[in-house]
């Protein structure tokens, strides 16, 4: 008979199975990048690209890692007996939202690059770049509002009308039945048919 149930068998990834990253990493590149043996090998305009790519306060983020041996036999990097000690890592640049440059991703080996600590402690919540921060000359001094100003603010109504003054909000409810001005209901001249046929 043949068996319904599949063999599934998982394995969990973890960061320093990993070549010590994980996607979505927040990363640079080390400060001795150009003396390592991975970048001298490099051709000289992918040197220049990586130079000038990382010429930025943008930051940088893990979008894949790539074991360096060769998967065959059907095993890809997600097998642990093909994950070898040799790690090649792709970085884009995070263009903030959750976008990356993703044509302008570059492969790098994992020794050129190191995680970057978030400021505040949270976990990969790196610093806004300075190049995305809008110019804002206004200087917003605080003031204490008074109670007052407050009830002020808080019980005006806009209602929508360009140019119109916002005006008091009604906060009483009403205590008698409000009369809606209409004509007197006149009955339907089709009620007279009705009446003969279903009588």
């Amino acid at each position: 008979m043949e068996r319904k149930f599949l063999k599934i068998v998982e394995n969990t990834i973890s960061r320093y199975s990993n070549g010590g990253f994980l996607t979505g990493d927040v990363v640079k590149l080390v400060s001795n990048y150009k003396s390592k043996d991975s970048f001298k090998n490099l051709p000289d305009d992918v040197k220049e690209y990586i130079t000038s790519y990382f010429d930025t306060d943008m930051n940088y983020r893990v979008i894949n890692i790539k074991t360096g041996q060769a998967t065959g036999g059907g095993a890809g990097p997600a097998d642990n007996a093909n994950r070898g000690t040799e790690f090649n890592v792709e970085v884009a640049q995070d263009q903030g939202g959750g976008r990356y440059d993703l044509q302008g991703k570059v492969t790098l080996s994992a020794d050129l690059l190191t995680k970057v600590e978030s400021a505040d402690g949270m976990f990969d919540s790196p610093k806004v770049p300075d190049s995305v921060v809008g110019k804002n000359k206004e200087q917003i001094k605080p003031k204490e509002v008074s109670e007052d100003e407050e009830l002020t603010v808080n019980r005006v109504t806009s209602k929508g009308n360009l140019g119109d003054p916002a005006t008091p909000t009604e906060l009483s409810l009403p205590r008698s039945n409000t009369k809606i001005p209409s004509s007197a209901a006149t009955a339907s001249p089709a009620v007279g048919d009705t009446a003969k046929y279903m009588s």
